[in-house]
């Protein structure tokens, strides 16, 4: 076969394959085109996982891969009257795993090439295929997380068509007929509605979208029968409507981004360069939508009082570099210089939460430094005084009014943006660490100066 009829069937045949076994299979077809072997074997973490048509001894020959492994180049080597050959499978520097083939001729400069370009797509198709995993089992736990919120959710489309529905979704909608009142409500310029069905009474929340530019409406059914008070009714009201605003803006952005280049990479050819850029694009944007939904389930835990505590012993300094080495590369982004102190300080707390309050104090601080002012900063300085962990978060950024501080710690209050960088989130971050702090016997205070800038306090007693 023809070297370039060969190389367009094998992009074709690896962009079909959805497995890992596919892909292996459609590799060794074309290397047996290519070079006529007598036999090949595909290694993964130095353990044979595919091979044709028989496995033979490679014991012999860990000295030539240790080799491979550090040129990441195909090589060939006469061994008796045949040549063996070693064909690593490499991604961004990194070998994936390789191949061992034993054939009666050399391949010549030409054929090195090729093997070469055929190993780096192979690559590149077993990082897709472990991404969109990855991307699957995000959506599967995302809908887990709807379906566990104790009230329908709809999501509709312009017409008023049903798109999508949660678990108590479904249930309502096979004990009531309520498909001619999405249409009411969709036309309806109320965003917020109380109605009867049955024996039960319902808060309804509509929320209007768009979605790769489509007009989309998310509509929640909260059943509010037995609620006593009209006050506190109209405080949930209000909470749930912020709730699903926040949602409806937080997850479309993602989602859309996450649908629209796996649908590329699934759907059309794509060039290597390419690839790498839409992959990266879904993995921040995976790593996006991974954050809100654990903001989600910590909101979960706080509502139902069942937030737990696992306590160790730890360095505290070394949980601040962890959070240094993640934030880094954002800080760096906007120009804010970050800068730390910290007292070598063992403490007997939850190591995750501790982590947890310490990144998001310092995630605020870069995300509300004021991109107006030249020099932009934020500090942290942890020490121990008088037998407290003290931490302090501080930072010259916008600052906060006195008539926000009362509100910066309730759940999804978020300040107002319009001076602060293009940021995303769900307005539960300081609620969190409140509820953190809390469990662990401290407290935590903020100190604020508009257009100066913040601090934040915390306060946590040493000792078990």
């Amino acid at each position: 076969m023809n070297i370039d009829t060969l190389f367009s069937s094998f992009i074709h045949e690896i962009g079909k394959a959805k497995t890992e076994e596919e892909v292996y299979r459609t590799l060794l077809k074309s290397l047996k085109a290519m070079l006529k072997y007598n036999g090949a074997l595909v290694l993964k973490q130095n353990k044979v996982v595919f091979f044709d048509p028989e496995v033979f001894d490679i014991s012999k020959y860990s000295d030539y891969m240790a080799w491979i492994e550090e040129r990441l180049l195909p090589s060939f080597f006469l061994e008796s009257d045949e040549f063996i050959g070693i064909i690593p499978i490499v991604k961004q520097g990194k070998m994936l795993g390789s191949i061992i083939v034993r054939t009666n001729k050399e391949p010549n400069n030409e054929l090195m090439v090729f093997l070469q370009i055929f190993s780096f797509l192979t690559g590149i198709t077993l990082e897709n295929l472990v991404l969109i995993e990855k991307i699957k089992n995000s959506e599967k736990f995302m809908f887990e997380v709807l379906n566990s919120i104790s009230e329908g959710i709809f999501v509709l489309d312009e017409k008023g068509e049903l798109e999508f529905s949660n678990k108590f979704g479904k249930e309502i909608i096979e004990k009531y007929d309520i498909k001619d009142y999405f249409k009411f409500l969709i036309l309806d310029d109320a965003n917020i509605h109380s109605k009867e069905f049955g024996e039960n009474y319902f808060t309804i929340v509509k929320t209007k979208f768009d979605f790769l530019g489509s007009t989309k409406y998310i509509i929640t059914f909260n059943n509010v029968t037995y609620e006593m008070e009209l006050e506190k009714l109209k405080q949930l009201d209000k909470m749930k409507t912020e709730f699903v605003a926040n949602i409806s803006h937080e997850l479309r952005t993602p989602l859309s981004a996450v649908k629209a280049y796996t649908e590329t990479l699934l759907n059309m050819e794509v060039d290597p360069e390419s690839q790498r850029e839409f992959l990266s694009i879904i993995y921040e944007q995976s790593e996006r939508l991974e954050a809100l939904l654990n903001d989600l389930l910590d909101f979960t835990l706080i509502e139902s009082g069942t937030m737990e505590l696992e306590y160790s012993e730890f360095n505290i300094c070394e949980v601040l570099q962890s959070v240094l080495e993640k934030v880094s590369p954002f800080a760096e982004k906007f120009g804010v210089k970050l800068e730390h102190s910290c007292s070598e300080v063992t403490i007997f707390a939850d190591r995750k939460r501790i982590f947890q309050v310490v990144y998001n104090l310092l995630d605020n601080a870069i995300k509300f430094n004021d991109k107006e002012k030249d020099e932009r900063f934020a500090k942290v300085n942890i020490k121990n005084e008088d037998n407290e962990l003290i931490i302090e978060v501080e930072d010259n950024g916008i600052g906060i009014s006195e008539e926000e501080k009362n509100k910066i710690f309730e759940k999804f209050y978020k300040g107002d943006r319009s001076l602060t960088y293009e940021v995303s989130g769900t307005g539960l971050g300081l609620a969190i660490v409140k509820e953190i702090v809390r469990l662990h016997g401290g407290n935590i205070d903020v100190e604020s100066e508009v257009k100066k800038g913040t601090r934040f306090i915390v306060r946590i007693p040493l000792g078990k």
